[in-house]
């Protein structure tokens, strides 16, 4: 009896100390990479790859001296891994190279595809300096960071395809994979220099909300014409394939002279907008930034003439001739009324001429008639 009552009291002081100590969320583990499962590919760039202490991998890529064109270079290791139960890629990147880094993400399952990011979906990009969260699409299969960029990147496997099959964006598991790597493409003569490291996956309830996001686009003109009188208004806004409304907040990246947008998106243009571009930026739920570069083109209208030469442009103010003033006296009330009156009395000085010319000459009329009676009248009768 008193060793059932112990094991009571102990049961019942652990779930006190279970409802005292709160339950950790199980933290993504760094992968562990070494230079022995390190592996390098590349189509004629030079590649120079390795792992430090702390298992960050710098990279280095060359193409001085070759031939015109673009190569492309991808490290990648090689590690049976079960990804099933993650969501999302995050590590760490630095930008050491003076040109823009442009790179992507390759997985490769058990059944040896490949999966890279889509052109139609988005990553996150984390500048280490603002702390900003800017979400970015690959052009034409890369994402660009700017030169000296440090942060972090985040890709939700949300925003993977297999690759070459545009069709399969967001469709994709992963289950089993057997390799990741880091690709790029450069042209001839240049080099790139950058650092990834604290390579981390996170668990599928970790990048719920990431994952949320791979969809959302700016929509929009992406070139608006600059006026040559009055405004130029373009409607923006954020779509999603989502069921939710996001809070969106617009506003332009930096301020330009003769251009403004509401916070709902509404873009105007004003005459004196000398910008070749805009950068519009959407602050979407109040930490995730969607930027849209905006294209300022001159009116062709300015450029288009007549057969003779003349311009059909609107000409400025300035260079119209002034017919008439506010000043001058024939723009008076008073001597408008005159000429009024002066072209009535002409008027009327007109008909009362026409119709004494009508009367005097039905008057002729009638007297040739008579006189043509009379003459008939004295004609003797003839059988």
């Amino acid at each position: 009896m008193i060793k059932k009552w112990k094991q009571l009291t102990l049961v019942a002081s652990l779930v006190v100390l279970w409802n005292m100590y709160p339950i950790q969320a199980v933290q993504a583990e760094q992968l562990k990479v070494s230079r022995s499962t390190l592996h390098e590919w590349n189509n004629g760039a030079k590649v120079d790859a390795s792992v430090d202490k702390q298992g960050s991998i710098q990279i280095k890529t060359s193409t001085q001296g070759l031939k015109k064109g673009y190569y492309s270079a991808y490290v990648y290791e090689l590690q049976n891994r079960d990804w099933s139960g993650y969501g999302a890629l995050t590590f760490s990147i630095r930008n050491e190279s003076d040109r823009r880094l442009p790179l992507n993400i390759v997985l490769t399952r058990a059944d040896k595809t490949s999966l890279t990011v889509s052109d139609d979906r988005n990553v996150i990009v984390v500048e280490k300096s603002t702390g900003h969260a800017e979400l970015v699409r690959p052009l034409s299969g890369l994402i660009a960071l700017e030169p000296g960029f440090v942060g972090q990147i985040r890709i939700p496997f949300s925003s993977l395809m297999v690759q070459d099959k545009a069709s399969t964006a967001g469709q994709v598991n992963l289950g089993k994979v057997i390799g990741w790597g880091i690709t790029t493409t450069t042209p001839e003569n240049a080099k790139l220099s950058f650092r990834i490291g604290n390579i981390k996956p996170l668990s599928k309830k970790q990048a719920v909300v990431e994952n949320g996001l791979t969809t959302l686009q700016m929509t929009g003109d992406e070139r608006v014409v600059k006026p040559v009188a009055g405004e130029s208004i373009v409607q923006y806004g954020v779509q999603s394939s989502s069921e939710e409304t996001p809070d969106v907040k617009f506003q332009l990246n930096t301020p330009v002279q003769g251009a403004s947008i509401t916070p709902d998106g509404l873009l105007t243009l004003h005459t004196d907008v000398d910008a070749e571009q805009a950068t519009i930026c959407a602050l979407v739920n109040g930490k995730w930034n969607l930027t849209k570069t905006v294209m300022l083109d001159r009116s062709s209208a300015m450029n288009v003439q007549e057969k003779d030469g003349t311009p059909r442009s609107i000409p400025d103010p300035s260079e119209v001739t002034k017919v008439l003033s506010p000043a001058d006296p024939l723009m008076k009330t008073s001597v408008g009324w005159f000429i009024r009156l002066l072209l009535t009395a002409a008027g009327i000085h007109g008909l009362v001429l026409y119709w004494m010319w009508r009367r005097q000459r039905n008057a002729q009329g009638a007297r040739k008639r008579r006189s043509r009676n009379d003459r008939q009248a004295r004609r003797p009768f003839r059988m």
